[in-house]
């Protein structure tokens, strides 16, 4: 086995790891955030050594094809994230950057096919669990598509000066938007999850961790989507309309995917 490979995989093991200590403080009670910067430090220290590894068997600066230039991409990204960290202590940091990084590395083809190795046994089992996560993850986002459309209605209803309907009580504008984002805390470490394994199995039978393809696509477009509204709801402090029209758009994208429509 090449170093370069074995690394890569190493790397990924701790960007994975990261991945779940960010979000494991925001859907549980568990206090693991101050152990993503570490495990993206690994994770970083193992991705320097695959690209020098790369670059001492090809016996030139790895960088020099497009898969080449978004693995030292997602490094320096890496890099640029645990300095902002270390200097500012946003924890916001974290449960944007791990995702977007992994999402990177498994939809821009500069993994090679046997990084992830899964034998044929195994994709059934991996392609049920793919189905599993996703379907859990669109159903979260539903809720907050649902809250979101109502934040929209109730807050049209208020600012008409409209009453309501006899008998019919209606949420508060805070409630909904509570309820939008704790769902939203869900639907995005899943539609990451869901990506990734998308992509090993995508691995296994086109022989090709992401082809491109419209619904392929059409699901990146809606993720992009979801991590925008993340990072403007955890780190901008964004309420109201305009996260709620975000959702909107990210649930209108993921539900023209699972309908077909591509």
């Amino acid at each position: 086995m090449h170093w370069s490979l074995l690394l890569l995989r190493i790397a990924l093991v701790f960007y994975c790891l990261g991945f779940v200590s960010s979000f494991a403080p925001v859907l549980t009670r568990l206090k693991t955030g101050r152990l993503t910067p570490w495990l993206a430090l690994a994770g970083w220290a193992a991705h320097t050594g695959a690209l020098a590894a790369l670059g001492t068997e090809l016996r030139r600066c790895p960088l020099a094809t497009a898969p080449e230039v978004l693995s030292a991409l997602a490094w320096s990204a890496v890099l640029v994230y645990l300095a902002a960290y270390w200097r500012y202590r946003l924890d916001v940091l974290h449960v944007v950057m791990m995702p977007l990084v992994l999402v990177v590395m498994f939809v821009s083809d500069l993994l090679p096919e046997d990084v992830v190795p899964v034998s044929s046994s195994l994709q059934p089992s991996l392609l049920r669990f793919h189905i599993t996560v996703i379907i859990f993850a669109v159903a979260a986002l539903s809720i907050s598509f649902a809250s979101s459309v109502a934040y929209i209605l109730l807050d049209r209803a208020l600012k008409s000066k409209r009453p309501s309907r006899p008998g019919l009580r209606l949420p508060s504008l805070e409630s909904c938007d509570s309820v939008g984002q704790i769902s939203l805390l869900w639907a995005f470490p899943l539609m990451t999850l869901g990506i990734v394994t998308g992509a090993i199995v995508s691995a296994g039978i086109n022989h090709t961790f992401w082809a491109w393809q419209p619904k392929e696509t059409l699901a990146v477009v809606a993720w992009i989507l979801l991590a925008v509204i993340m990072a403007a709801r955890l780190g901008w402090g964004w309420r109201g309309r305009n996260a709620a029209l975000l959702t909107i758009a990210a649930f209108s994208a993921v539900l023209l995917r699972m309908l077909g429509f591509y």
